[in-house]
């Protein structure tokens, strides 16, 4: 059981009102299945409409012991890019 997160690269899919650059999902099964899957455009419609754009799909973080319920937890922050590393090495001011 596995929670991860997504980042769409090189920019986010959608309009300027509504926009997402990432994907917060769980699988039970294999995370490399599960990525093959989204990859393949035959995983959730937010990664097979990235696909269809020509995003990049990267995984950028793991929570290995995740379980459906902190799923749900994570996605209720709605603020991704907070557990995002590509994310926050953005918003860090040289």
């Amino acid at each position: 059981m596995t929670c991860y997160l997504l980042h769409f690269l090189p920019t986010p899919i959608g309009s300027e009102k509504h926009s997402a650059q990432h994907y917060l999902g769980y699988t039970s099964k294999s995370i490399k299945k599960r990525l093959n899957q989204h990859l393949n455009g035959q995983g959730a419609k937010i990664t097979a409409a990235a696909i269809k754009q020509g995003k990049t799909l990267k995984l950028v973080r793991t929570w290995p012991k995740g379980t459906r319920a902190l799923e749900r937890q994570l996605k209720r922050h709605k603020r991704h890019a907070k557990f995002c590393p590509i994310c926050s090495i953005k918003k860090v001011k040289l």
